[in-house]
């Protein structure tokens, strides 16, 4: 075999390793990769869910999102609903301008 083949097949078999290196690292990023839909349809999610209570929740926070061209999801936490301490969380599927297309409790 020649040098030049070698150095080709060497080269793309580390190419090769990096990807999957970079693949495995991104899948477990952390937080980073718990928030990733619009502000935009986060906050609609939040207002969705408050407006169900009558806007008489004490808090309303974002658990997760994930962005998708078609609708993102959201995953809100509503804590203090029903005048107690009581939490329930709510999942919404979410368009990237804050239309939200199904509200759901889990």
């Amino acid at each position: 075999m020649t040098n030049a083949i070698r150095i080709t097949l060497i080269a793309a078999a580390g190419l090769a390793m990096t990807a999957c290196a970079a693949d495995s690292y991104n899948a477990g990023s952390g937080s980073s990769a718990m928030r990733q839909a619009s502000s935009a349809a986060e906050s609609a999610c939040m207002a969705k869910v408050n407006s169900n209570y009558g806007g008489n929740v004490r808090s309303v926070n974002v658990v997760s999102s994930e962005f998708s061209q078609a609708n993102s999801e959201v995953i809100v936490e509503a804590v203090g609903v029903r005048g107690g301490s009581t939490s329930e969380r709510w999942r919404c599927l979410v368009s990237s301008d804050g239309v939200v297309s199904d509200l759901s409790v889990q």
